[in-house]
């Protein structure tokens, strides 16, 4: 009973957020994009609300018990999701919001996939946490598919420069192998890059972010708009993960060195991309 009314508080905190976000926002959408205002504000108050309880592995915060690493892991996608959904509200432009959309319903569609064709018996179907994922993380991938395809960008963009695009390109193609290689593979043989060869969905939820990060290179490379708010989101994820890592290895465990250099790495060109005027 109280984890019930500790969820209702949570889910109570959840619109009070949302709404904070839509008023605090709302001059800066045309009347044409308020279901693209209503999904990207709700995501990033759920990414906002939700962060706290994944990072500190709060129990029954989620819909299965994650191993303490992944948990942070978690916290620290949605510490980024957070902080590139501001980013949007504050600013936002039809591709930039066809940007924060695409990550919103890619994240979530293959979150839900895993879950619902290969994982079905992780999830204990008789506690309200588990219908409470499925309804919040279902609903927001339709909500963003809907107002994504609603409000197609048929604007021309400048690109960036050949080096930058160079350098996102790279990105994109190695964090999409990565996502490939843990979400279809989840118990593969090299300890370094599968961190948890013993929980396939674990692995997989944690393979849904690097496909993300390749998302948003994917789309930065082809517009300059989209640099900042794309670097925004790989300097916060890359920071977190490096700090989860090192909290990691302090305890004692094995330090994941190639999640640390590798989005340590990301995250250091996600702070100069956005740092620069």
């Amino acid at each position: 009973m109280v984890i019930f009314a500790l969820q209702c508080l949570t889910l109570a905190l959840l619109i009070l957020v949302t709404w904070l976000l839509m008023r605090r926002s709302a001059g800066r959408f045309e009347a044409s994009q308020r279901r693209a205002h209503r999904a990207v504000a709700l995501a990033t108050a759920g990414a906002l609300v939700g962060a706290p309880f994944w990072w500190f592995a709060i129990p029954n915060s989620f819909a299965w018990t994650l191993p303490p690493l992944a948990f942070r892991f978690l916290g620290a996608a949605a510490l980024a999701f957070a902080a590139t959904g501001l980013t949007v509200l504050w600013r936002p432009s039809p591709a930039r919001l066809r940007l924060y959309l695409g990550m919103v319903a890619l994240y979530l569609a293959a979150v839900v996939g895993a879950v619902l064709v290969l994982h079905r018996d992780r999830l204990d179907w008789s506690t309200p946490i588990a219908w409470a994922f499925l309804a919040t993380a279902g609903g927001l991938t339709l909500a963003a598919t809907l107002a994504m395809l609603r409000a197609p960008d048929l604007r021309r963009g400048r690109a960036p420069g050949a080096a930058e695009r160079a350098v996102w390109s790279g990105f994109a193609l190695l964090f999409a192998v990565w996502a490939l290689a843990l979400y279809a593979w989840p118990a593969g043989p090299w300890p370094a890059l599968w961190l948890w060869a013993q929980d396939p969905l674990s692995a997989r939820l944690i393979a849904v972010m690097p496909a993300t990060l390749a998302l948003m290179g994917t789309m930065a490379r082809n517009r300059n708009e989209l640099g900042r708010p794309a670097a925004i989101g790989y300097a916060t994820y890359g920071f977190w993960v490096a700090v989860a890592c090192l909290w990691h290895a302090a305890a004692g465990r094995p330090l994941p060195w190639l999640y640390l250099s590798a989005l340590g790495l990301a995250s250091a060109w996600g702070c100069w991309r956005a740092l620069r005027a």
